[in-house]
């Protein structure tokens, strides 16, 4: 009876294991990591959690793999915070929250938008950008713009601040949104943009 109570106590005082939503699948160059407030050391390999903040140097490249099989690259001098992430097959209430603060970043999403109603969003300091299942790029190509391209998918991207909404439908068109002002018109952006986009992203 005591070898009972003494293993419950245990079960109760033992830290909660966090759960892995994702793990490093390439890492280059000077990327930091912090977790609870606090700096950690992770490599290639290694599995993220919910809540992780990611910061990444001059010229470095970090994709990550999520457990529903999206792609998330980020390119230098990037931050994102993986806010919330929360995944389960076959479930309907899935959802997901990434706070991008600066840099260029590309996502390619997976099963975690095939739902009735996807909860998927990614937040700016200048919009929030609605996803429902496709390859989109974001990214300063210029100080203080933030500008969203769809590379390649079916479903439009939703591209909100409090000033309006826009929404991209066609890959090859993108929104430029300066913080305080409505997103303006989606554009067909020429081959120059679009390469100087891939580029922010591309592995070395």
């Amino acid at each position: 009876m005591k070898s009972l109570f003494f293993a419950l106590c245990m079960l109760l005082i033992l830290p909660v294991q966090a759960e892995n939503i994702g793990i490093i699948s390439v890492s280059v160059g000077q990327v930091s990591w912090h977790r609870g407030g606090e700096a950690i050391q992770l490599q290639r390999g290694d599995a993220v959690e919910q809540g992780d903040k990611v910061s990444t140097g001059s010229k470095a490249r970090l994709v990550l793999k999520m457990n529903e099989g999206s792609v998330i690259t980020l390119g230098a001098d990037t931050s994102v915070q993986l806010s919330e992430w929360q995944y389960a097959a076959g479930s309907d209430s899935n959802s997901a929250r990434l706070e991008f603060v600066e840099g260029a970043f590309r996502f390619i999403t997976g099963l975690i938008t095939r739902q009735t109603d996807p909860q998927l969003t990614v937040t700016t300091p200048a919009a929030t950008i609605g996803i429902r299942g496709t390859d989109f790029w974001g990214g300063y190509l210029q100080p203080d713009v933030l500008d969203v391209i769809m590379l390649e998918g079916e479903h439009k991207l939703e591209i909100r601040n409090d000033a309006g909404v826009v929404f991209i439908e066609e890959p090859g068109f993108g929104v430029s949104v300066v913080a305080g002002e409505p997103p303006r018109q989606p554009l067909k952006w020429g081959e120059e943009k679009v390469r100087r986009a891939v580029e922010s992203i591309s592995l070395p």
